[in-house]
């Protein structure tokens, strides 16, 4: 039995120990299979059959509560209100990330259904920053905007909500990430993380509070007789756009997110929203929807336009209704995306090469000038995967330089930026527990290097100690494109719900060879003496990738996927890690 292991990458694993007991009483009372029991023993804390049943088959009317449980929920839709009746004009200012674009558009297409076109407004990367800004502010009152509706932004925008107020302009700050005790002085501050609300929906996206609210507008409009209730403004258009923010913004896929991912994809399958339908076509993608298709093929290409492109060219693809618009801006994004990855490999490249003389801290924070700030948040992702610890990249960029960052489980790295906030590290900054960003002056570097190990030491689960669960010991036979089928009944698999990772003890590994730019493939087999294709994504010159190439018998961990090739199915898995014999 594999048990608390250290691996070839030095993490530490452990096979999951479940009760047969409990898989028996599931696999009788839902006629499931012995695996898929266990999958679900694994994944829910309360093993009530019928709690299991709906986590298999979540339904959005049994998963999400009224939108009125949110804190300021009611003052927010009665402002809307008002807006619709008196003409007001509303503008959304979203973020420049997907969750901040598939949020703008959510409204945007709601309030379009609910009879008024409200302006869209993303601000520039570059030139502007996140969230609102003073320009913006004045472009939006220049224009006849009377009320603002911020998304994914706006928790931290203390001074600049003040001006808005100076200025005559009222703002509903709708956002998801962890704010401080104090709140802007909005007009209402939806935030299901603010330290008073008890809604208990955390979990969500800024796009799953945006569907919440626009749920909350249409029945409060009709309840004023604005909307008559047999209208055709049907939310259930618009899940597409949740399940794709909610998917990239890598929020735990539990509770209502379960649900209104599952919901969203089948929506999504439909073709309805065109930006989405031409995203497809430019990625000559033609299988069903997937949280890989949204989080590894859409998501990448809406954020391109927002890190080296143009901030606005994810919204407006996605709100818009021409198809020749459509085809136009995701041509746009699907090259600016490739010129995205060239800029992730350069900066990639000189961060992981500066980690040597960081290996003794608990945080990575790495610096240089001339780095993109647009790429620095996938350089970040892609130094914790291969370092296992948290990071922070920081472009150095004159007075003020920017930084991203991305943390591991149990460190929880929105409410450490917010403590180096609050200790006057930083100038600005906040997030969630898996990513953030900060703005921070170059010569406060240093000290946020220092402050940040010193809390992680103290007051933070080291990622050291962190267990890593193994959910099935299995043989190579075992793997088969039925198994694969069992699999996808539990899906969708994400942050909260990770796809079942699996352990192949004392297998042969043979045939390694370096493919693609940094990939390494591989034959593998066991007892069974049946052979399956393994790779390890982005493992040259990882410790991963050096055992590989050099040794041949291992228990190795990974996670298994399907593929077609010329018209048979077959399984490959690709290598999480490994453990020596």
């Amino acid at each position: 039995m594999i048990s608390n292991f250290i691996s070839v990458t030095g993490k530490k694993w452990a096979l999951r120990d479940i009760e047969e007991r409990k898989v028996d009483k599931l696999v009788q009372d839902l006629e499931i299979s012995d695996f898929l029991a266990r999958i679900a023993c694994s994944r829910q804390e309360k093993l009530d059959s019928h709690l299991v049943e709906r986590w298999l088959d979540p339904k959005l009317k049994s998963e999400l509560p009224s939108p009125m449980l949110l804190k300021d929920m009611s003052k927010a839709v009665q402002r809307i209100t008002d807006a619709f009746k008196y003409n007001q004009k509303i503008a959304i200012l979203g973020d420049y990330d997907v969750d901040g674009a598939t949020s703008s558009a959510l409204l945007y297409r709601a309030f379009k259904m609910f009879g008024t076109e409200p302006i869209i407004y993303i601000p520039d990367r570059i030139k502007e920053g996140y969230g609102p800004n003073i320009t913006a502010l004045d472009k939006l009152k220049n224009v006849g905007a009377e009320l603002i509706i911020t998304v994914d932004c706006g928790t931290t925008a203390f001074d600049e909500i003040d001006y808005a107020n100076k200025i005559s302009l009222d703002v509903i700050v709708l956002d998801h990430h962890n704010p401080e005790a104090k709140l802007p002085n909005a007009f209402a501050v939806i935030n299901p993380n603010r330290i008073d609300d008890s809604s208990g929906l955390g979990m969500l996206a800024a796009v799953g509070v945006s569907f919440m609210l626009a749920g909350a507008v249409k029945n409060h409009l009709i309840k004023e007789n604005i909307l008559g209730k047999n209208n055709s403004a049907n939310l259930i258009r618009v899940l597409d756009l949740v399940a794709l923010g909610t998917i990239c913004d890598v929020v735990p896929l539990i509770g209502p997110n379960r649900a209104l991912v599952k919901q969203g994809l089948r929506s999504m399958s439909q073709m309805n929203n065109l930006g989405i339908k031409m995203l497809f076509e430019t990625s000559e993608i033609d299988d069903f929807p997937s949280v890989y298709h949204a989080g590894y093929v859409l998501g990448p290409r809406i954020n391109a336009g927002g890190r080296v492109g143009q901030s606005n060219l994810g919204a407006k693809l996605l709100i818009t209704d021409d198809i020749n618009e459509a085809k136009n801006i995701s041509v746009q994004l699907n090259n600016y995306n490739e010129e995205r990855k060239k800029l992730e490999l350069e900066v990639f490249t000189q961060a992981r090469s500066m980690v040597n003389f960081e290996e003794d801290t608990e945080i990575l924070i790495l610096s240089a000038e001339k780095w993109h700030p647009g790429v620095i948040g996938i350089v970040a992702s892609r130094i914790v995967e291969q370092f296992n610890k948290p990071a922070i990249i920081i472009a150095k960029c004159g007075d003020l330089s920017k930084g991203s960052a991305r943390s591991v489980p149990g460190i929880n790295i929105g409410q450490l930026i917010t403590a180096a906030k609050q200790s006057g590290i930083l100038v600005n900054g906040g997030g969630h527990p898996m990513a953030g960003g900060i703005t921070i002056k170059e010569e406060k570097i240093t000290d946020l290097k220092l402050f940040l190990n010193d809390k992680i030491t103290k007051n933070t689960l080291q990622n050291k100690d962190i267990l890593r669960w193994v959910d099935l010991s299995i043989s190579v036979s075992g793997l088969n494109p039925d198994l694969y089928k069992q699999l996808q009944k539990a899906e969708p698999y994400g942050s909260g719900n990770p796809e079942p990772c699996f352990i192949i003890q004392n297998a042969l590994i043979f045939g390694s060879k370096v493919v693609g730019e940094n990939h390494i493939n591989c034959s593998i087999s066991d007892s069974s003496k049946t052979r399956i294709n393994g790779i390890a994504f982005r493992s040259v010159g990882t410790k991963l990738g050096k055992a590989l190439l050099n040794k041949h018998n291992f228990h190795v961990i990974g996670k298994f996927k399907l593929s077609k090739w010329g018209g048979n199915e077959r399984v490959q898995i690709y290598i999480e890690d490994l453990i020596e014999i």
